[in-house]
């Protein structure tokens, strides 16, 4: 609803702490306060001040300015007292705090937020950390996320178990059912137990073009006379296998591009029979020098 002059702001009644030891006669201006903590009742009309259990009138009797309740006449020494600021009133509890003036001391702890209550962070909100009911997030949609610490570890919620152990100046360690499985080491990597990379199979087609950024090994089963373009996506070291497969009818021939260089500088014959598989091991020397061994009807 509208107001006319000054709206309420609805709080609660709350008794003042006890002055009355400050009575001395000539003492006049004293500090209010709830439970050790200043209050700021707003005018003389917010409050309620009893002297000597007599009713004061206020801006008569005494004046208030801010949270100092100042008397005309300086209370004498015995004087009981009694003051309630009522719940209209501005004081502490209601005001907004100063900038920069809440401290972790004032917040619960453990502070609790519910599923999709979001920590935000940076002045486009630029790091957000949540939990959506199911997963937890730390989502950083502008720039790098940078996790600082001599070391880093990631690990299973109780502690039992390692996924990554990143230590500073030392190995990066990665682990498959907390057993070390991969690990840097200054001379380049260390490998315990075995390495399996996946075999692509390619589209049969007149021409083939192997793309190198999916795999190390391909493989093909021939429907017809192919040639084999020079593959996209080369990277300088990369090596693997090219097994040719013949199909049921067999005789398929194969020529190959220039990028694959073979022993001698002659490209092989492939096997004829139907079904036949032959095999080309190579390591990429640079961009389009393939460097190629074959292995003819391995059965």
């Amino acid at each position: 609803m509208a107001y006319i002059g000054p709206e309420p702001k609805l709080g609660r009644n709350r008794e003042v702490d006890d002055i009355s030891s400050g009575f001395n006669g000539s003492t006049t201006a004293f500090t209010l306060q709830v439970s050790g903590s200043n209050v700021s009742p707003g005018t003389a009309n917010d409050i309620i001040v009893s002297l000597g259990g007599v009713i004061q009138n206020p801006n008569q009797d005494f004046t208030v300015a801010g949270s100092t309740l100042t008397f005309t006449t300086a209370p004498a020494s015995g004087l009981s007292f009694f003051a309630v600021v009522l719940g209209q009133s501005i004081d502490s509890s209601v005001v907004t705090p100063a900038d920069g003036s809440v401290t972790g001391t004032k917040l619960s702890n453990p502070l609790d937020l519910v599923d999709n209550h979001k920590i935000r962070l940076g002045t486009g909100n630029d790091l957000e950390i949540y939990h959506n009911g199911t997963a937890s997030f730390i989502d950083s949609n502008t720039g790098d996320l940078r996790l600082l610490g001599d070391d880093l570890k990631l690990m299973r919620t109780d502690g039992s178990t390692f996924f990554v152990d990143c230590n500073a100046g030392g190995s990066v360690e990665i682990f498959h059912n907390n057993s070390k499985k991969f690990e840097t080491a200054s001379g380049g990597i260390s490998l315990t137990g075995g390495a399996a990379a996946n075999i692509t199979a390619l589209s049969d087609g007149a021409t083939i073009t192997i793309d190198m950024a999916t795999a190390c090994h391909h493989s093909v089963t021939l429907g017809g006379n192919r040639t084999f373009a020079a593959p996209s996506n080369q990277v300088v070291g990369q090596a693997g296998s090219i097994f040719i497969t013949q199909d049921g009818s067999g005789s398929r021939t194969a020529a190959f591009n220039a990028a694959f260089k073979f022993v001698g500088g002659t490209a092989p014959t492939l096997s004829t029979a139907a079904a036949a598989v032959d095999r080309i091991d190579y390591v990429i020397l640079s961009s389009n020098v393939i460097h190629c061994a074959v292995s003819l009807d391995v059965k």
